[in-house]
């Protein structure tokens, strides 16, 4: 990636699991830069923004990593939405243990744990780690309660095959400085600006770029649009500019949500 990091974030301590995506440098087209602050959410636990939460991972050799998510509308009441390089990466499903902790602020788990039992991404990003398509599912368990993850937090609707030029509510738990990954962190109303250079060298419906004041561990974060309805995720992005990119909700996410959505 040049000049780009990923927004998953590894622990201290830990073996890196890689940088994320293959990332992108530049945006092609910018009808207007216009960075939006990001505003901590004082209570992460409200009606409305309790569907959003960490994601923490062991990886396969024991290293330590995290991202964010989103629990999103499906049949089984137990669905994440991530990113793709949040649940495979380096031709590898990522983890062991893979949880995700709705709510979660400083430390506290205020609606418990949800352990995955099945993981899936798009085929474009499991077979080459196309950027395009850095998209992630995660069907998850019952809580310590007993709980189904929707029950207990409510959840996003999801839609895909929009037009481009939505305006988002960037959410997720950033770790890397200025943040700690401790609180949830939030863009109001952030405007589509473009693509990524790269994004138009690889196969696929070319990414979306925002500029949010987010940073590493932000992967997977929900981009949110008419209060509730999911229509992208935080892939990657540049910390000089605050320009964050995320793929576009194509058919192949529709494919995704499919089959997540027949795993009871």
């Amino acid at each position: 990636m040049k000049g780009a990091r990923g927004l998953q974030v590894h622990l201290p301590g830990s073996a890196e699991l890689g940088d994320g995506t293959p990332g992108s440098s530049g945006l092609t087209t910018l009808p207007g830069e216009s960075t939006v602050p990001t505003e901590t959410i004082a209570d992460p636990t409200a009606p409305g923004v309790s569907q959003n939460g960490v994601v923490f991972v062991v990886g396969r050799f024991g290293t330590l990593g995290r991202c964010s998510g989103t629990s999103v509308n499906a049949p089984s009441f137990s669905l994440v939405i991530t990113a793709g390089h949040c649940v495979h990466e380096g031709r590898h499903w990522m983890g062991t243990k893979w949880v995700f902790v709705p709510g979660y602020h400083h430390g506290e788990r205020p609606f418990g744990a949800f352990v995955a039992k099945w993981l899936g991404s798009t085929p474009q990003w499991i077979k080459s780690e196309n950027s395009n398509y850095d998209v992630g599912a995660a069907v998850v368990s019952r809580n310590e309660r007993g709980q189904r993850l929707a029950d207990a937090v409510g959840a996003d609707e999801i839609a895909w095959n929009l037009p481009l030029d939505q305006v988002f509510d960037v959410y997720g738990y950033p770790v890397a400085e200025p943040f700690d990954g401790a609180t949830l962190q939030h863009c109001a109303q952030t405007p589509y600006e473009g693509h990524a250079f790269f994004s138009l060298l690889t196969p696929g419906p070319l990414d979306l770029a925002v500029h949010c004041e987010i940073s590493a561990g932000a992967s997977g974060g929900g981009w949110v649009i008419s209060g509730n309805v999911l229509n992208g995720v935080t892939a990657d992005g540049y910390p000089e500019d605050d320009t964050n990119y995320g793929p576009y909700f194509g058919k192949e996410v529709a494919r995704l949500y499919g089959r997540a959505a027949k795993v009871k």
